[in-house]
């Protein structure tokens, strides 16, 4: 994960609050007149507020944005701070590039830049040497970014305590990292993603050094929470509102889209990179090659999946669209509709339904994991249940083993052949 903080604009730094002040009226009165929220017009008109307030005593949105944080007490990445954020977004963009708000992502000059373009030429050598390592063995290029992303905050770190090349860096370094003498910071995934990169070194004068460094790493336990999963009751009330006249203000793109994440378990990527070739009508199949594995999949294209997305395909997806992917951008349907979408429709189903208001865990994962739980609760052989979940390896399965309740009920040891006196159960 990289570290991330605000840095000063370089470009387009032309904020004229005079000019603002004049014109913001306009920018007010388009998104009223386009459907934005109460929340989102308020934010707005709340910073307005703020810069006009304060003019003088800031030289750019971003110089604003660091001292509004400063002053409200705010860090970190919470709703709250997002919020603002967007909100000065939507203002500078409006002031800086007469560019109007229309819900895709717009980010002018406040771009976060991360501990990678931090680190000295050595550092960056080590990690660039690895993307390029991992590249030519085509890994997916989501796993170089997150793998470079963990080395190069370690490495960051390391820089920021005083090492300068490999040889500077020192095992009380390395603990600090992972530990922050009351608490463990991060855990075994991170330290594996570290590790992945510098092994990359291999063959190369640094690995001396580089093993070293791994071997000074602690033992992190590799421990793992039980998954979260939907329940029954949970799964009727969503299925119960699929049903037509009982749909919650459901676009028919985002009925077709839960449909096909209920009944497939598909990854969200896999689902918003879908072309309309993926589909074989004439045999109710769906073929395609999945984004993480890069493996050939098919599965059943069944009436509760096909018949939302013909509804989809013929009323609401819009016509003669160059696009080959089927779902599309709700605001720009020349643009596709991304994963993290796919998420926000579920989340915002379950609000609707009332379903796992209060839990951290409410994407489209848990339809995925409650599939897997109920195919292994009915007895389907484990490499059924990975061919079905895209897995490339059968050990991919075994976190779901815990949600397993009455398999695991059957490991269970009587306890009939120690007595137990009877004072250890009284209250």
């Amino acid at each position: 994960m990289c570290l991330y903080y605000y840095c000063a604009p370089t470009l387009n730094n032309n904020m004229d609050i005079k000019k603002l002040k004049e014109t913001h009226p306009l920018l007010l009165e388009y998104m009223k007149a386009k459907g934005f929220g109460r929340g989102a017009i308020d934010g707005v008109r709340i910073m307005l507020r703020r810069l006009f307030d304060h003019e003088g005593n800031y030289v750019s949105y971003n110089d604003f944005y660091k001292k509004f944080l400063f002053k409200e007490g705010l860090e970190g990445s919470t709703e709250r701070l997002r919020y603002y954020r967007t909100s000065v977004r939507t203002i500078q963009g409006f002031d800086e590039f007469n560019h109007f708000p229309n819900r895709l992502r717009f980010n002018p000059v406040q771009y976060r830049k991360c501990s990678y373009d931090q680190l000295n030429s050595i550092f960056k050598d080590i990690v660039d040497h690895y993307k390029l390592v991992a590249s030519k063995k085509c890994k997916r290029a989501k796993s170089i970014r997150v793998e470079s992303n963990a080395a190069s905050s370690f490495l960051y770190h390391m820089q920021r305590k005083g090492a300068s090349d490999l040889c500077g860096i020192s095992e009380s370094m390395i603990l600090s990292f992972f530990y922050d003498g009351c608490k463990q910071l991060r855990g075994s995934s991170y330290k594996t993603k570290i590790k992945t990169v510098l092994k990359a070194k291999v063959g190369t004068e640094d690995f001396v050094e580089c093993t070293r460094i791994i071997d000074d790493m602690p033992p992190l336990r590799n421990g793992r929470k039980n998954f979260a999963i939907l329940k029954d009751e949970e799964i009727r009330v969503i299925k119960e509102n699929l049903r037509e006249g009982n749909r919650k203000n459901l676009s028919l793109r985002d009925i077709a889209v839960v449909s096909m994440v209920m009944y497939t378990a598909l990854r969200g990527t896999d689902i918003a990179q879908m072309q309309i070739d993926n589909i074989d009508w004439e045999r109710d199949l769906i073929n395609l090659t999945q984004s993480k594995t890069q493996q050939s999949m098919t599965l059943p294209l069944r009436a509760v999946v096909g018949n939302p997305l013909i509804d989809y395909l013929l009323k609401g997806r819009p016509k003669n669209l160059e696009i080959k992917n089927i779902f599309t951008n709700a605001h720009d349907p020349e643009n596709t509709m991304r994963s993290s979408t796919i998420g926000g429709i579920i989340r915002r189903l379950f609000k609707k339904l009332g379903i796992r208001n209060s839990d951290k865990e409410n994407g489209l994962r848990l339809f995925r994991r409650y599939l897997a739980s109920k195919t292994l609760e009915s007895g389907v052989q484990p490499k059924v249940i990975s061919d079905l979940l895209g897995h490339l390896s059968p050990e991919s399965l075994n976190p779901y083993i815990g949600t397993d309740i009455k398999h695991l009920r059957e490991c269970g040891l009587s306890i009939e052949k120690y007595p137990v006196g009877k004072e250890v159960f009284e209250l």
